[in-house]
């Protein structure tokens, strides 16, 4: 775990923030009420990262992070403040901070963003003892994903989309909240860029049943709003938002923004499937066995997971029942995950199977014949539909 100098005058928030990082297994090697506290501590402590607030009497945040920059280049700092101007924390980025959080600040969020600096310090090893392989060390900067935009103005749908496009990364556009929450469900994309003001139903609204829904739960989720008043901003975090992004953002924040929450959503995927969280869910009911699969079908723990899973037992059971194979939350279906899945299907030669795709339709267009014996489905809807039409209960009954 880190060892951490937390630098703020506020002994309430000093208090705040050592009671997060300590219950998260880190250790607070000093506390400073003051910027010109700050030099002293870190020659003494040498701490594997420093928190900093802004606002300080005598010596700005600003001012310690260039001066502690300039004697300790490799020094990690974090920047936490109630500053949520664009240009102050592009300030705080161009002097060197590794990172930066607005006051009221969610302990998950705190979490998240030290455990990402952590992880790509070469002087800290938190990462591989927390379970972090050392594949992911640091923030890639060519990092691209999926980005599902809700937004009901299509002016911004089409002025963002074409900005992320061209970093690379593929879009998804949904004008209203439900189409965006269909877009969510069967799409499964990196990230969630969402609007507040939407004529059908508020972002906030699309937020949480996101949050509800055990497909889209864990994807950060980032509001992209012109709403801009501090009071806006701490309402979102308080409701667990991951980020909050003004439309008029300086573009080179809000490129960094997108490549930070990627990554943050890297390493959660990670930190899922190496700390063993479940990564195959069965539901049975009536007359179809649902399984939905996670993360990853490469994996150690997932071929462990279906070893034991797949037993006689289980594959006697579902011989005379629909077999609903889900495969939206696979992050990548790349050849590895192809070899896997055609090492799964093997175990049912003779047994149609349902398949949902989700945004992997064309990876499995690509390696199966589509007209064959399974039937493949690139939303929950359409395989709604197909069981609607041949008398089953809709796939949505099934798996609430």
């Amino acid at each position: 775990m880190a060892r951490i100098l937390i630098v703020d005058d506020s002994k309430l928030m000093r208090k705040r923030l050592a009671d997060i990082l300590e219950t998260a297994g880190h250790t607070i090697v000093r506390e400073c009420e003051r910027g010109d506290q700050v030099l002293d501590a870190y020659a003494t402590f040498q701490p594997d990262l420093v928190t900093m607030d802004i606002n300080m009497p005598g010596m700005s945040g600003i001012n310690v992070l260039r001066e502690l920059k300039h004697h300790y280049p490799k020094s990690d700092v974090i920047l936490i403040s109630s500053e949520n101007h664009e240009l102050v924390i592009l300030e705080g980025i161009r002097s060197g901070a590794s990172n930066y959080i607005i006051k009221p600040f969610q302990e998950e969020n705190v979490n998240r963003i030290v455990s990402q600096v952590i992880s790509k310090s070469p002087q800290n090893k938190a990462n591989e003892k927390n379970g972090f392989s050392s594949r992911i060390k640091e923030i890639d900067e060519n990092i691209t994903g999926l980005i599902l935009l809700i937004d009901d103005s299509k002016l911004m749908l089409r002025a963002t989309s074409d900005m992320l496009k061209s970093d690379g990364h593929n879009m998804l556009t949904a004008p209203t909240g439900k189409l965006g929450i269909d877009l969510a469900l069967n799409g499964t994309p990196d990230l969630i860029l969402l609007d507040v003001l939407m004529p059908d139903m508020d972002g906030y609204e699309v937020f949480n049943r996101l949050r509800q829904n055990e497909i889209t739960k864990n994807i950060p989720i980032i509001i992209y709003s012109s709403m801009t008043r501090k009071e806006d901003i701490v309402a979102a975090m308080k409701m667990g938002i991951n980020e909050y992004i003004s439309k008029n953002c300086d573009e080179t924040i809000f490129r960094r923004k997108i490549k930070s929450a990627l990554h943050q959503a890297q390493l959660e995927r990670q930190r899922l499937e190496e700390k063993s969280i479940q990564g195959i869910v069965i539901t049975q009911i009536d007359n179809s066995t649902y399984i939905s699969f996670r993360y990853s079908l490469k994996s150690e723990n997932s071929m462990e997971e279906r070893r034991k899973i797949f037993n006689p037992a289980l594959l006697k059971s579902v011989e005379d029942k629909n077999l609903i194979f889900d495969f939206r939350q696979i992050t990548d279906m790349d050849s590895e995950e192809i070899k896997h899945l055609k090492s799964l299907y093997s175990l049912f030669p003779d047994k149609k199977l349902l398949v949902v795709c989700g945004r992997h339709y064309g990876s499995f267009a690509a390696e199966f014949d589509m007209e064959g014996k399974n039937e493949y489905f690139i939303s929950a809807g359409d395989l709604d539909v197909y069981l609607e039409q041949n008398k089953h209960r809709r796939f949505m009954e099934i798996v609430k």
